[in-house]
């Protein structure tokens, strides 16, 4: 037994000398390989996703654009949300050997706790390395025919390019007419709204009037109530019934005329002392059309505003162009800012129910807009120069951001030593009272060989100067513009030459040499899609007398022309006032003609006209009862 002991002894210590104890539970080589199956599979998928994603976008862009648009890359993330797109490619429809945007980098990162709790916070929107208008290697147009329409649209379209720039002679009595609004205008279409309010009245109140075949009518019925036996009591009680329906009518119709009558006895003979005003006008336009445009010192906006004033009308346009891209936002926050008054008011008309109660927004950790872009980063290289534009806080909801939007642009052409910078906000945290404005400066802008006025009576032609610009631009409202913009130009080389005039050569040109330095201050005000322009400057100071002296002449022929055209624009204004009013003069003397037919009727009495019928019938029976 001991020999057998130790033998099994020998043999279980050999055998657990054999196996050894494993070192740990994991497999470090195994999970090595795992992790590196699972990081090539999510590898594969992210790369697969991205380009079946980049693809697809490839495809449905360029079909809506109808032009190729080419992505390099996409980047997506996790930590934060974000989406990127490296080498963004826009091919110009019209030009497919032409990129009409390039953009080295874009992207947006999203706030991910927002976007769990259905609100759109992004932090930040970047568009970096901007290009326009680049050359392609090779053609961006799609595979399918093209349209020769739009190629002829697109030729006509560049011959169509172009500013007409105004004659300098004078000002033309024409254009004057086509820039200037006229009081005569004005007080003829008031007067037109006011008789065609007039006339839509009369329109309706016209079913309820007599005419002259149911004046007859009516005529008749009574003359046939009023004649004939009325010694019959049963007679008597049918016609006094029919009498009765009768009176009743007519007394309906002589509310209806009484009614008509007041209309046109309190309407017209306002309108008649405005038509009478009216024939004054032309005068008053002539005398202040005089006082802007005369060439004189006291002129509001003569020589500047014809020198300067296409430059401040092309301004004007660039704005006016913006602001038509942005209607659709202006009308989205208009819709917005009615919609939460509205709630406001609703909110406060309405008292929290008892048994309800009402509902309590706690204060939340980064409260934010249900959309909003925190940051926006714009830059890149144009054909012209250099672009930076940042914006912060961009939403339409500012009551619930408390932060208003602010922007900066900065813009610098080749050849430009400073750049034109612009700053503002937008600012409608409080609805009722926003603020939208921007300030802008350009200091010590180049000029060179600008050709101010290209006229064959006066060429005027900057070759060179330094102007510093700087101004503000304000939205009243959202409907209103009131703009400043201040031009102060210095070393200027200003000269006229090839003036097919000898008076503008032996006065005027001259004085254009000597000017080294002035000033010009425009102002824009009123209506963002027709405002009023103003420019005044010190540069007439110098010019006007020249001018007068000069023009003497045309000025008279321009005098005559104007007051002429005044007086015929109202004579075309007067036309139709008067026949309109001569209608409406006439219908009011008929209105009283059957006034005085109806109350006649209504002065008739039935039981008067039995008791004369009664009378001689009574008379009748005694002549012969005693006749002899």
């Amino acid at each position: 037994m001991s020999a057998e002991k130790q033998t099994n002894d020998t043999l279980t210590a050999g055998s657990k000398e054999s196996v050894k104890s494993p070192k740990g539970w994991i497999r470090w080589s195994g999970l090595g390989v795992f992790a590196a199956l699972i990081t090539a599979i999510l590898a594969l998928g992210y790369f697969s996703f991205t380009l079946v994603l980049k693809n697809q976008l490839e495809h449905y862009a360029s079909q809506a654009w109808g032009a190729k648009i080419e992505i390099g890359s996409l980047d997506l993330g996790l930590m934060p949300l974000e989406l990127g797109v490296q080498n963004l490619q826009i091919t110009d429809p019209e030009h497919p050997m032409e990129n009409i945007l390039e953009i080295k980098r874009v992207g947006a990162s999203l706030n991910f706790y927002h976007l769990v709790v259905g609100r759109t916070v992004i932090e930040d929107v970047f568009f970096n390395d901007l290009a326009l208008h680049q050359p392609r290697k090779t053609s961006g147009a799609l595979p399918k025919k093209i349209k020769k329409e739009a190629a002829a649209d697109a030729q006509e379209a560049k011959k169509s390019t172009g500013i007409a720039l105004p004659k300098m002679a004078l000002p033309n009595p024409d254009e004057i007419l086509k820039r200037e609004s006229l009081q005569t205008v004005e007080t003829a279409n008031d007067i037109e709204r006011q008789l065609n309010d007039v006339e839509q009245t009369w329109a309706k109140l016209q079913d309820n009037l007599p005419s002259d075949q149911t004046l007859q009518s009516y005529q008749k019925r009574l003359n046939e109530l009023t004649q004939g036996d009325l010694s019959d009591y049963k007679n008597f009680a049918a016609k006094k019934e029919a009498f009765e329906q009768l009176k009743s009518e007519l007394e309906g119709k002589k509310q209806s005329i009484e009614k008509a009558s007041q209309l046109l006895q309190t309407q017209l003979p306002k309108i008649q002392q405005q038509v009478a005003a009216l024939k004054s006008m032309p005068q008053k336009d002539f005398n202040r059309l005089m006082d802007k445009y005369a060439m004189n010192q006291t002129g509001l906006s003569n020589v500047t505003y014809l020198l300067f004033g296409p430059q401040i009308q092309q301004w004007t346009d660039t704005g006016l162009k913006w602001y038509r891209k942005a209607e659709p936002f202006i009308t989205k926050l208009k819709a917005m800012q009615a919609e939460r008054a509205a709630e406001e008011a609703k909110a406060k008309a309405q008292a929290p129910q008892r048994a309800l109660g009402e509902e309590v927004a706690f204060k939340e950790y980064d409260p934010q807009p249900d959309f909003i872009i925190k940051r926006v980063d714009i830059s890149g290289d144009m054909k012209w120069g250099r672009l930076e534009a940042k914006a912060t806080q961009v939403t339409f909801d500012h009551p619930s951001s408390k932060l208003p939007i602010l922007f900066n642009v900065k813009a610098t052409p080749k050849g430009q030593p400073n750049a034109l910078s612009i700053k503002g906000q937008s600012n409608f945290v409080t609805p009722g009272a926003p603020v939208n404005q921007a300030d802008f400066s350009w200091p010590a802008y180049q000029i060179k060989q600008w050709a101010i006025l290209k006229d064959d009576t006066l060429p005027v032609t900057m070759n060179q100067a330094v102007v510093d610009a700087a101004g503000q631009v304000s939205l009243v409202g959202l409907d209103k513009v009131d703009a400043l913009i201040n031009l102060e130009y210095q070393k200027v080389d200003m000269v006229v030459s090839g003036s097919k005039s000898d008076d503008v050569s032996r006065y005027i040109a001259p004085i254009f040499k000597e000017v080294n330095q002035f000033n010009v201050k425009a102002d824009i005000t009123g209506s963002v899609t027709s405002p009023d322009i103003g420019a005044k400057s010190n540069l007439d100071q110098l010019l006007s007398k020249a001018f007068n002296k000069a023009l003497n002449k045309e000025v008279a022929q321009v005098k005559t022309q104007l007051r002429q055209e005044l007086n015929a624009r109202l004579e075309q204004e007067l036309g139709p006032i008067n026949q309109q009013l001569k209608g409406l003069l006439g219908e009011q003397l008929s209105l009283q003609k059957d006034s005085q037919d109806i109350e006649k009727m209504l002065s008739a009495k039935l039981e008067d006209q039995v008791k004369k019928e009664t009378e001689k019938a009574v008379g009748e029976e005694l002549k012969k009862l005693f006749k002899f």
